[in-house]
């Protein structure tokens, strides 16, 4: 593949412990709780994944995000996508990895920052209905606090430009009521600041989202909530949806959902010819998340190393039309996100098979 093509991977800081976890789900509790109480729901379901050579680690310190950006280096992955959560009025959540990460410049590895402006619910654990955090919005003064919180990593060698500006992702912009106001502080606020501005992202919009119109420049592929179309388009599609996911049949045997890795292929590999605004694919090599929500999960079947290869590929191909090759960027979702089966970091099955995919391709 051809040297300007940059892989980014969604790194999720929750492994280790804070306050508000051990309030509502016991002392200690991390990302790591979950996988290790995971069991097989199905035959063939590979649960709990066992992590390799990183092992259980513990974001406390830095020294396990530097073993990870060197493995991601040497494997072709150019950075991270850190998770980034803050809720209104200066409430943040897991900041202390990325905090971390932005103190020690000897962390060799480029980032961007996504802001998961998304409400904390029970159901992300198997606690259905109960809401834990609520994301608030609360106007220009909490705004311009944003701005100074992230204004250190927009401003850190290693962030991610495009256009000579400061990449920032916003996982649901329409979410906001006000995002006129949200993005015009965080603009001028990044102009005040010496910053060439802001290069906007937005992660997960629907069908209507006009970014334009929201003055996105960016847009990361979010098909997958159209996915049920792609069903029809084969017969094994056809099987898994309307028999072993049928609801009655999930509901008497304790099945999760399972969507076939063609499928999910399909639906991320439609690409249009032409889009509005810039468009990044997104990657996904896997998907489980039953640690979390057991039976009312989601598996995606038959994940392997070779299949992800050629994903990974029609991917790529997307970008290389784009004559900027800035913006020639595959976001790949994700790094770390064991309680949903969501990785790229070696596990006791596939060992580092993910990552010597990514290696091959890149040095061809």
């Amino acid at each position: 593949m051809e040297s300007e093509l940059k892989l980014f991977a969604y790194y999720l800081p929750q492994f280790h412990s804070v306050p508000e976890n051990d309030e509502w789900w016991g002392n200690g509790f991390t990302e790591w709780t979950n996988v290790k109480k995971a069991k097989p729901l199905f035959k063939g379901h590979l649960q709990p994944l066992i992590p390799g050579e990183l092992g259980y680690y513990n974001l406390e310190t830095t020294e396990p995000m530097r073993m990870q950006a060197k493995l991601a280096k040497d494997h072709g992955i150019d950075g991270f996508v850190f998770y980034h959560y803050w809720f209104g009025n200066g409430k943040t959540l897991l900041e202390k990895p990325i905090l971390n990460f932005l103190n020690d410049s000897s962390i060799d590895i480029q980032f961007c920052i996504c802001w998961a402006n998304e409400s904390w619910k029970g159901t992300w654990h198997g606690a259905k209905g109960r809401m834990l955090l609520e994301q608030q919005y609360l106007g220009v003064e909490d705004y311009e606090a944003h701005f100074q919180f992230l204004l250190p990593f927009f401003k850190d060698n290693r962030c991610l430009k495009i256009e000579e500006k400061s990449v920032y992702q916003v996982y649901v912009p329409e979410s906001l009521p006000d995002w006129d106001v949200y993005k015009r502080t965080f603009e001028n606020l990044a102009l005040e600041n010496g910053l060439g501005g802001i290069y906007w992202i937005a992660v997960r919009s629907s069908n209507y989202f006009d970014p334009i119109k929201f003055g996105i420049q960016g847009i990361i592929n979010s098909n997958l909530k159209n996915i049920n179309k792609y069903h029809q388009l084969s017969l094994e599609g056809i099987y898994y949806r309307y028999i072993l996911s049928n609801p009655i049949i999930r509901w008497v045997f304790k099945w999760p959902k399972r969507i076939p890795y063609s499928v999910v292929r399909k639906c991320l590999e439609d690409f249009k010819s032409k889009y509005t605004c810039d468009f990044y694919p997104l990657s996904i090599p896997n998907w489980d998340n039953t640690p979390r929500t057991k039976e009312d999960g989601t598996v995606y079947i038959g994940c392997s190393p070779i299949d992800f290869q050629g994903h990974l590929i029609a991917c790529l191909n997307q970008l290389k039309s784009n004559s900027n090759t800035d913006k020639r960027i595959v976001f790949i979702k994700s790094w770390n996100e064991w309680a949903e089966g969501n990785i790229l970091e070696p596990e006791k099955k596939f060992g580092l098979g993910y990552l010597r995919v990514i290696k091959a391709l890149i040095s061809e």
